[in-house]
């Protein structure tokens, strides 16, 4: 029984030994992985970024013709007033608003002139087959200014409308 004792004691002798020595070792190896990582593995800028930040504070290129003429104040255009029905079944519903253009020159403004029959021609269309849900709110509104913008812009030869208002927007049911 002794022998038995004296075996058990040292096999878990030997457990302890393994503990001691081998967390520290676990934590020296692990610590020096995280630093190879860290110091081995970093990443480096690359060099073309670096290049264009110089070359950008020695000369700022000037921007597109397009883009300047988006920075200036447009030519404003009233299209009129709409009153349409909404595409809603369970309740007849209807829309009152009145739409101003944005345009980038004088040439746009006469596009819109000449196809002003079109134009409101689209504003009631895309108006008619939304549902109250859709022009509820702030932001459902804002989806159908764009909506409108690229509609309307498909229309003319060479786009040029900035923007699409809504001067007057009321909803009513009936």
């Amino acid at each position: 029984m002794a022998e038995e004792q004296k075996k058990e004691a040292a096999q878990g002798g030997g457990k302890k030994k393994l503990l001691l020595l081998g967390f520290p070792l676990l934590l020296i190896l692990g610590g020096g992985g995280a630093a190879a990582y860290f110091f081995l593995l970093k990443k480096t800028p690359p060099q073309e970024n670096v290049n264009a930040t110089e070359n950008a504070t020695e000369e700022k290129p000037k921007p597109p013709p397009e883009l300047e003429e988006l920075s200036k104040p447009g030519i404003f255009i009233d299209v009129g007033e709409f009153v349409v029905n909404l595409a809603d079944t369970d309740v007849q519903r209807f829309v009152k608003v009145s739409v101003t253009l944005e345009v980038m020159n004088e040439k746009v403004q006469n596009d819109v002139n000449q196809m002003m029959p079109a134009i409101k021609d689209a504003i009631n269309d895309l108006i008619s087959s939304k549902y109250y849900r859709d022009v509820r709110t702030p932001e459902g509104r804002e989806r159908l200014k764009i909506e409108l913008l690229k509609r309307l812009n498909a229309l003319l030869p060479e786009g040029g409308i900035k923007a699409v208002y809504f001067t007057q927007f009321v909803v009513q049911t009936m």
